[in-house]
């Protein structure tokens, strides 16, 4: 004759039911270790379509001999912390998957007991979507649409912050495109657009990568970088006009443009004035010499 279940062992294996079918049917990944020996015990369906690897090759592994977590997250000092009763979390942790794809989770664990042993709970989260959607808000909130170099915004976040850190000697120069308003006007908004986003990619290739080009106008832009010669910047933005005019038919384009240096401690801002009345004085200059 079977005998009954009291209540408490009723309510035990609803609760393990529970837990289970939660574990297989959780939207987080979700890998149980041992506490004591650091070994995977079980991982859900959801973490095995995720990275890509079996369940055999999860079971009976230490968490930094898996593939995508080597070396990043399951370090053994992490692993001490657990042992320590800490809980480990990184916000935003890039892995790979066993196909190579990237992706971006965030990886919470925390030890608990069970029954008369200590485990340990590690809860992996995808957050690959949230995380491109968030790269492509500061990516359009620092770069001009357009041309797909630097905005204003971030040309003058960039001045505070160099004049904060008082890195000096640094260039200021401003550029404006004298053939803007004729290309427009004589060929069309659409090549006025093409003139601009070329001028950026030459300016791009002319000057260093780590140098800052902004777009910062309507046909204006500005660079920020080391101390630079005013013969070389003349140089390299004649070479990038003769590339441009071959492209745009009969309409002449040339370069305004002001440099302006700060040797030592200064102000950038009064740099930036310096630099563009010395690009709006040689543009004044042009139109007084109609042959120029």
């Amino acid at each position: 004759m079977n005998q009954k279940k009291v209540p408490q062992e009723i309510s035990l294996e609803e609760s393990e039911l529970r837990y289970r079918r939660l574990f297989k049917s959780a939207l987080d990944g979700i890998l149980i270790l041992d506490a004591e020996t650091g070994e995977i015990t079980d991982v859900n369906p959801y973490l095995i379509d995720l990275l890509g690897y079996s369940k055999v090759e999860f079971l009976g592994k230490e968490l930094w001999e898996i593939g995508p977590l080597r070396n990043i997250t399951a370090n053994k000092e992490s692993f001490l912390n657990l042992q320590n009763n800490l809980s480990v979390k990184y916000d935003d942790l890039p892995l790979e998957t066993k196909m190579g794809e990237r992706i971006n989770v965030e990886f919470v664990s925390n030890v608990y007991d069970e029954g008369d042993k200590k485990v340990i709970q590690c809860n992996i989260r995808n957050i690959t979507t949230r995380k491109t959607a968030e790269n492509k808000f500061h990516y359009y909130s620092t770069h001009d649409a357009l041309t797909k170099v630097y905005n204003r915004s971030f040309f003058e976040e960039e001045l505070e912050r160099l004049e904060k850190s008082r890195q000096y000697p640094i260039s200021i120069i401003m550029l404006d495109i004298d053939g803007l308003k004729n290309t427009n006007d004589k060929l069309g908004h659409a090549s006025g657009d093409k003139l601009l986003c070329r001028t950026a990619q030459l300016l791009r290739k002319s000057f260093r990568s780590e140098d800052v080009i902004a777009r910062i106008g309507g046909d204006e832009f500005a660079i920020l970088l080391p101390e630079s010669d005013e013969l070389v910047v003349q140089q390299a933005l004649e070479r990038v006009a003769r590339y441009l005019q071959k492209s745009n038919g009969d309409v002449p384009i040339h370069f305004s443009f002001g440099v302006s240096t700060c040797v030592i401690p200064c102000s950038l801002s009064e740099a930036l004035k310096i630099a563009d009345a010395r690009m709006y004085q040689q543009k004044r200059a042009k139109t007084e010499r109609p042959d120029s």
